[in-house]
């Protein structure tokens, strides 16, 4: 028999407080790395070169990092004043290469899971700080998930980065480093390149919001890394919802995709799982989205972690249903079965069984709304979603864990997945029904039946006025004569 899944407010009440953030600073004499474009423009300014300039350097210097080991010098490297002059940079361009340093992070360990399809860098930063990216493979593709701060600040009860003791942002130019070590690692390994992007490692990328849009202009700007840029709308920044950033965001880059970290299908649980929710009313938050929405054609991504006995109900199933179905042809929602080891609190929480996670998809599927089970890599090395906190490695897996959701519903018999698909499309419908019900007796609605109901009066009235008016105006005679007129065929 199971253990019974804890509270969750007796949970929150055992949760660690949040950590302190503190600003980062560079070391006096420090070299900073020029994947930072901005400051690297200052120092072009510095050196007195021209900003032109800075784009064929950067083109040049980031295929020397895909090509060789990384280094702490331009030199260690095999990069030299003759290699920039051979582009046709000035002479002058040579000074950025004793200023600056390749990487301002290093690659502290490395791991790859058993099925090789998922690799964990933890990275040392320049002030001995640390966090984590992941490098997914899947068959058409290959992904990097990125850190954008040292630590996290919004204490996600399901979330193992909620436990780091600082909380720090990372720079633009951090940030492209992950990038730049996954495409080194995977050209040495002869594999595909990096494509894909998302913001969903260590941190709230939009509490880091300037340090992460110059991060992204870089790495999806052909004229600064070349062919290893990223395609904008391959870009995902993950957010619990930081609203007021969430609608700059649709401002400054309307190209990049979204994902909204939802878990919760109401205000009252939501502020349970995710304790920022607590100055952020879902209906603001879907607002923010809808925001997004408009301006892109491609849908956006709502993430839901799935936590056996607290949100993965048939009632939640349906209440997100309803909540969604008004988005249905732009969203899709992303079922995360809860990762072993994943909480920022004692005790925890427990992965729903198969059968769970295929109800609350089916429920989903039948208010028409594109609905996936994401697939979990790297749960060995601690490097699926929620286990990012400088571990090594995972929880052991039961036998169930190490069977994924779609290949156990593949085995069930045709007959079992038709009940139980009828069944969650009835209960898909009473919520669509009840949303409807609800809308239709809300009083802003009455108020508009009842205009809409007393308007022809109001239209008929109005018109035999208008004809009374003109008859005064114009005269009985004049009158007559304007409705033979119009009577007297052509």
């Amino acid at each position: 028999v199971q253990a019974p899944v804890p509270s969750l407010v007796l949970l929150r009440s055992m949760a660690p407080s949040g950590p302190k953030r503190v600003r980062r600073k560079r070391a006096p004499g420090e070299l900073p790395s020029l994947w930072d474009y901005p400051n690297a423009l200052q120092l072009l300014d510095s050196l007195d070169i021209k900003r032109s300039h800075a784009e064929p350097l950067l083109r040049t210097l980031a295929a020397k990092c895909v090509q060789t080991q990384p280094g702490e010098t331009w030199a260690d490297m095999g990069v030299s004043a003759q290699n920039l002059l051979e582009i046709g940079l000035p002479k002058k361009a040579c000074q950025v290469l004793e200023s600056t340093v390749p990487f301002s992070n290093k690659i502290a360990s490395c791991r790859t899971s058993a099925d090789g399809s998922t690799t964990k860098f933890i990275i040392e930063l320049r002030d001995g700080h640390k966090v984590e990216s992941v490098v997914m493979r899947h068959d058409d593709r290959t992904t990097i998930c990125v850190s954008s701060q040292v630590g996290c600040q919004m204490g996600c009860a399901f979330c193992a980065t909620g436990t780091l003791p600082i909380v720090g942002d990372l720079d633009a130019g951090e940030i492209v480093e992950q990038l730049l070590f996954a495409q080194y690692m995977e050209a040495k390994d002869g594999r595909l390149p990096v494509r894909n992007c998302v913001f969903m490692g260590m941190g709230e990328p939009l509490n880091n919001y300037d340090s992460v849009i110059a991060a992204v202009r870089t790495m999806t700007d052909l004229q600064q890394l070349g062919q290893l840029a990223l395609p904008q709308s391959r870009v995902t920044i993950s957010t619990v919802g930081v609203v007021p950033r969430m609608k700059q965001l649709v401002q400054d880059m309307p190209g990049l995709s979204l994902a909204l970290s939802l878990h919760a299908p109401t205000q009252e649980l939501r502020e349970q799982i995710v304790p920022s929710a607590k100055n952020v009313p879902l209906q603001e938050l879907l607002a923010a989205m809808d925001l997004h929405l408009e301006q892109k054609t491609a849908r956006a991504m709502i993430e839901y972690v799935l936590l056996a006995g607290v949100n993965d109900t048939d009632d939640c199933a349906s209440e997100l249903g309803r909540l969604l179905a008004p988005r249905a042809r732009k969203v899709m929602v992303n079922l995360i079965p809860y990762n072993p080891g994943a909480s920022s609190m004692p005790g925890g929480f427990k992965a729903p069984a198969h059968e769970r996670v295929e109800r609350f998809q089916q429920i989903l599927a039948a208010c028409s709304i594109m609905t996936r089970v994401r697939r979990e890599m790297g749960q060995d090395i601690a490097g699926a979603c929620g286990q990012l906190a400088l571990t090594e490695t995972g929880q052991a897996k039961t036998a169930e864990d190490l069977e994924d959701f779609v290949a156990w519903r593949r085995r069930q018999p045709q007959e079992a997945k038709q009940a139980v698909s009828q069944e969650c499309a009835a209960l898909a419908a009473k919520a669509i029904a009840g949303e409807a019900s609800h809308e239709a007796s809300s009083p802003a609605k009455q108020r508009l039946a009842i205009f809409s109901a007393n308007s022809w009066k109001w239209l008929q009235m109005a018109s035999l006025a208008s004809f009374a008016i003109a008859a005064l105006w114009l005269g009985p005679r004049t009158w007559k004569a304007r409705m033979k007129s119009l009577r007297r065929p052509e």
